[in-house]
Formats: structure tokens, sequence, C-alpha cells
């Protein structure tokens, strides 16, 4: 795979806030997706770089699957985490949860997964570290990750 040291994923763990604006909504007073999508990339890349330690582009985004609508005035928390690495590649799992101004307690609105690839300097695909397994939930995603990687590339063979 790599001969870069490997890391764990809590090392990458990226966490953001932001406030719905009336710029974000739509005319329902609705977050519109594409702001959303927007964040998701954000956190996403921030996670990725922070894995790989280099500069990365989003090279898929799927399972993007909108929950529950986000309004204006609410309090959204989105965070990313590294579910597994591959040869060049990283697959980043990004959640947005609605933060309850009186309880604190959150709510998942939209969550997605995201794949990026890692630059070299001459902007060409480079080697990523694996990811180091600490605990049953690393694994599982690590393995997941690497099943949805597979059928990716599987569909893309048959097209």
């Amino acid at each position: 795979m790599s001969d870069l040291a490997p890391l764990p994923p809590r090392l990458s763990f990226t966490e953001m806030t932001e406030l719905v604006l009336p710029q974000h909504a739509n005319a329902l007073g609705t977050i519109f997706g594409g702001v959303v999508m927007s964040w998701i990339d954000v956190c996403a890349a921030i996670t990725a770089q922070r894995h790989t330690g280099r500069v990365v582009v989003t090279a898929l985004v799927d399972d993007l699957v909108f929950r529950t609508a986000l309004e204006v005035g609410d309090i959204v928390r989105i965070t990313g985490r590294v579910n597994g690495a591959f040869r060049t590649s990283v697959e980043i799992e990004v959640r947005v949860e609605r933060e309850h101004r009186k309880t604190r307690s959150r709510e998942l609105c939209v969550e997605a997964l995201a794949t990026f690839v890692a630059l070299d300097d001459a902007r060409k695909p480079t080697p990523v570290p694996p990811v180091l397994v600490e605990n049953d939930d690393d694994a599982r995603r690590q393995k997941h990750a690497a099943e949805r990687r597979a059928a990716r590339l599987e569909k893309k063979e048959a097209q």
C-alpha cells in the first residue's frame, strides 16, 4: 500500500461550526443544499489534508443524504473523519448536525461520504498514509470503505 507510517483517524478528525444565515436560505427559510454541500466539501478536505499531509482534491462525493432541513438561525456542527485510506486516496465520512440551543443535543441532518486524492508538488496523485486501526470501530470503517471502493471500481470497469 504505502511506505508511509500509518496514522489513526483521531488525529485528522475535524469539527466545524456554522450558523445558518438568511443568505444561506431559500424562500422557505431552509438552507440551500449547495451551501451544505460546500460545507461538507471543506470539512472533508481539511480532514483529508490532515491525514495525508498533502493538498487534496475532491474525486467523488457519494451517499449524500439530506435527512432533515436546516433553518435560518440553526447552529450547525460539521464533522469529518477518515474511514479508509488507499494508495493515493482517502474516504472521509462527514456528518452535519443541528445543535439545539437550549439542550445542546444534536440531530443528524445530512451525511455524506467523500473521496479525496492526495497530490504531490507536480499535482500528480501521490501515496497516502494507511489508517492505523486502534479499535473495532476503526477496523469496521476501514473494511466498509474498502468494500465501497471495490464496488465503485467494479462499476467503473463495467461501464
